[in-house]
């Protein structure tokens, strides 16, 4: 005869695994509960950046147009001005004190290109002010002077890591834009004596090179927008009379050009 008890028993120890398995079950659920919350929250939360980068991006825009706009307006009130002394019979000499300051622009721009050169002319002064580095103004373009110390070794075209970090600073800016660019090298007139190059005129060519491809293969910008020239030591910013000034000398030079 069956035993009814014996039957039972057995169901009762197997009970425990449908316990554990609905606790599993609900640890399954928990788990895919709080994983689905932090999605939501870490998706959230790029959403609140991009609002904040955008919303930077704006701020910038705004700043570079209010820029623009005063410097339209300094030019004007200089033309007034020398149109109020030309009617009063006081002919404004080219070169005189009351047209020194007058801002001026790239030779060929159109007013476009301007508006375009003026806020890149913006967005590399804040970025170069980090760096304690300036820039020029010429006819050609934004000039920016690098001096050797910050890029290279003595007699290396090989980018330290802080000229590394200046490029990139450069190149950043570049990326908003389509302006050509020339990177040009210079040396002192030191005869190269300990270097793998037989010249300062192919020192300061290597340099430029390396200062261009950092840019384009570091910072992803077209090789299309680049021209490179060595030019030794034979364009020297100051006499190379004493050590100080060899130091000024041996530089390279990046020049955002007004075309595209």
């Amino acid at each position: 005869m069956h035993d009814d008890r014996l039957y039972d028993e057995k169901e009762l120890e197997k009970s425990w695994l449908l316990s554990y398995s609905d606790l599993i079950t609900l640890l399954f659920v928990i788990v895919i509960i709080i994983a689905a919350t932090q999605t939501k929250s870490i998706q959230s939360q790029k959403e609140d950046v991009q609002k904040e980068k955008a919303s930077l991006e704006k701020v910038h825009e705004s700043l570079d147009l209010l820029n623009l706009q005063k410097l339209e307006l300094q030019r004007e009130v200089y033309q007034l001005e020398a149109r109020q002394k030309e009617l009063k019979g006081e002919k404004v000499k080219e070169g005189s004190e009351d047209t020194a300051n007058v801002p001026k622009r790239p030779m060929g721009l159109s007013d476009s290109s301007e508006r375009d050169m003026e806020t890149v002319r913006n967005q590399l002064s804040s970025a170069l002010a980090e760096l304690n580095l300036d820039y020029e103004e010429t006819e050609e373009g934004l000039r920016i002077r690098l001096p050797e110390t910050i890029l290279f070794t003595s007699g290396s075209a090989d980018l330290q890591a802080q000229g590394k970090q200046v490029v990139g600073t450069v190149a950043g800016v570049l990326k908003r834009f389509e302006h050509k660019v020339r990177i040009e090298g210079y040396t002192d007139d030191v005869p190269i004596s300990r270097s793998s190059f037989q010249s300062n005129w192919e020192l300061s060519s290597a340099r430029a090179i390396s200062v261009m491809r950092e840019m384009v293969d570091a910072n992803s910008l077209p090789a299309s927008r680049f021209t490179v020239a060595g030019l030794g030591e034979y364009k020297p910013l100051v006499d190379n009379s004493n050590a100080e000034n060899r130091a000024k000398n041996r530089r390279v030079e990046i020049v955002i050009l007004g075309e595209k």
